[in-house]
């Protein structure tokens, strides 16, 4: 992570935490000697969290926080900061209801859709996942896998989802958990649209979608 990234991320992580209120003004004096950055590098950052609804500024004005209904909820960058924050409990379950709502139906469009370089990316990512186990590069073929499978519903909006859908998944593997993966897998190799649905839905709901580090 670039030390610009490093900045962006802990100030955003300070402002869903609510260390940095609902606003409060921002001074990027007092962040430059905070992060012992330059001001350029902090209105950098600030520019970056601007985009994200987190902050506000204009001219002659100053830069402000701003409340967490202006703050973009799909952008994967807030969703792990709400992640890890103190309402990391109403993200993951947000993050959920979002799942069970696109990702069935993405399966079951993949079934429809069958198209050949995308099936190659979902056999792919299941692939590494299998060979991932038990290594830490299990999270990110994970996430790769449900990705690929928005990606293979051949629905651009339903594809554009793919980030903040995944953006804080941390399944861990277990009994069952490839073997349910594996059967969305045959099911949409198989064309079998109901199939595919009913293996994603059962995929979702009993396999521990999100898992906090305390549990």
């Amino acid at each position: 992570m670039t030390r610009h990234a490093r900045i962006v991320d802990e100030l955003g992580r300070l402002i869903v935490a609510g260390v940095f209120g609902a606003g409060q003004p921002i001074v990027p004096e007092d962040l430059g000697r905070r992060f012992s950055a330059s001001r350029t590098m902090v209105r950098e950052a600030l520019r970056v969290l601007e985009s994200k609804g987190l902050v506000a500024a204009r001219p002659r004005v100053g830069t402000w926080t701003r409340p967490p209904e202006h703050w973009n909820a799909i952008d994967p960058d807030v969703i792990a900061w709400r992640a890890a924050g103190p309402e990391r409990s109403r993200q993951l379950a947000e993050l959920f209801e979002l799942r069970l709502a696109i990702e069935p139906q993405a399966a079951r469009m993949a079934a429809w859709h069958r198209r050949p370089d995308e099936l190659a990316v979902l056999v792919a990512t299941y692939g590494l996942m299998v060979d991932a186990v038990g290594l830490p590069a299990f999270q990110e073929a994970d996430r790769a896998f449900h990705a690929a499978l928005l990606r293979a519903s051949g629905n651009a909006l339903i594809a554009q989802l793919r980030g903040p859908a995944v953006a804080a998944l941390e399944e861990v593997p277990g009994d069952g958990v490839l073997a349910a993966h594996a059967r969305v897998v045959a099911m949409v190799l198989e064309k079998n649209a109901d199939g595919a649905e009913s293996a994603t839905r059962h995929l979702l709901e009993t396999v521990v979608p999100y898992r906090s580090p305390a549990s």
